[in-house]
């Protein structure tokens, strides 16, 4: 920004030229002249005021924080620049290039950091279990495990209630299958398996969770498991989409549907859970399905569970 104003001052100093061009040939050229330097002064006072109040940036804080906010929240501060990413994980892409790198910030609340520490404890996140209510809940009950843990007071009914749906129905033209999309909407039904369903991806569920901690929640999907464990060194879990066979599936485990928005391939094995906790062999979680509290299961196996869903995953920053 700091050319488009040497480029506006270039303009103004062209067109006092000529104006003054012009007046030497009418003879009030001293006249003229005396004018051009007040308002040159002025103009200078003036615009070097607000340059400096605004820090050099021509935008207002206002502006700035609008642009933040609605297009690119994660923020990297290096080498005396500050850059700006949609998403978290280009945001720790670029700060991995680096080859220093440096913190990730999610507004202006830290939202990862590189370390190879162990955290110390596993989170104690009461456990919630979406039987007998919820047959196909897994995801909105693992959420509600979040959200309580963040301090929100709401139940896995209300948001199985609350969860966008996609009601494209489920059709069939020869072998092509036709239903909704899970980034679209929840599919199927929620309440009873003796219904057709799939279930739900990140993005209906990192948007519903918007509404209860606005511009708090972390869409990590897409980066690295490692990268994804960061909450964890802060206290605070992190939901994940993955599958209940813990192990790469055979692409017969998968099956194409056509749905409004393309082509994609879905599993009945699809599941959500809760990550508490990791150490050097194992990941720990709360499965919605499993009575057992910080379910232990070794960390390759849950890392190719979970890419092979896509490595979707979102969590909050307080």
């Amino acid at each position: 920004m700091d050319i488009l104003y040497i480029g506006i001052g270039a303009i103004i100093v062209i067109s006092f030229i000529a104006i003054y061009v012009i007046a030497k040939m009418v003879g009030t050229e001293k006249l003229v002249g005396r004018a051009i330097l007040s308002f040159s002064l002025l103009l200078a006072f003036v615009g070097g005021g607000v340059y400096v109040y605004l820090g050099g940036n021509p935008f207002t804080k206002e502006e700035v924080e609008e642009v933040i906010t609605e297009e690119k929240p994660y923020v990297v501060k290096a080498n005396d620049q500050v850059t700006y990413f949609p998403t978290f994980s280009e945001a720790v892409a670029f700060s991995r290039s680096l080859g220093s790198p440096v913190p990730v910030y999610f507004f202006e609340t830290l939202a990862w950091d590189e370390t190879n520490d162990i955290p110390s404890t596993i989170i104690q996140v009461p456990l919630i279990l979406q039987l007998p209510e919820l047959a196909r809940g897994s995801e909105v009950t693992s959420l509600t495990m979040l959200l309580n843990y963040a301090g929100v007071k709401v139940r896995k009914l209300e948001l199985a209630a609350l969860i966008r749906k996609d009601q494209t129905p489920l059709s069939r033209d020869g072998e092509r299958i036709f239903y909704g999309h899970p980034n679209d909407g929840f599919v199927g039904n929620i309440y009873s398996t003796n219904q057709p369903g799939i279930g739900v991806f990140h993005k209906p569920i990192l948007e519903l969770a918007e509404n209860f901690l606005p511009e708090k929640m972390v869409d990590m999907t897409g980066a690295e498991f490692e990268d994804i464990l960061h909450p964890i060194h802060q206290g605070i879990p992190v939901w994940a989409l993955i599958h209940t066979q813990f192990r790469t599936l055979p692409e017969s485990s998968f099956q194409k549907i056509v749905t409004p928005s393309g082509e994609i391939e879905v599993t009945p094995y699809q599941h959500a859970v809760l990550i508490t906790g990791f150490d050097e062999r194992y990941v720990y979680f709360n499965d919605p399905t499993s009575k057992e509290v910080n379910r232990p299961i070794l960390k390759e196996q849950f890392k190719a569970a979970w890419q092979q869903m896509g490595s979707q995953a979102i969590s909050y920053v307080k």
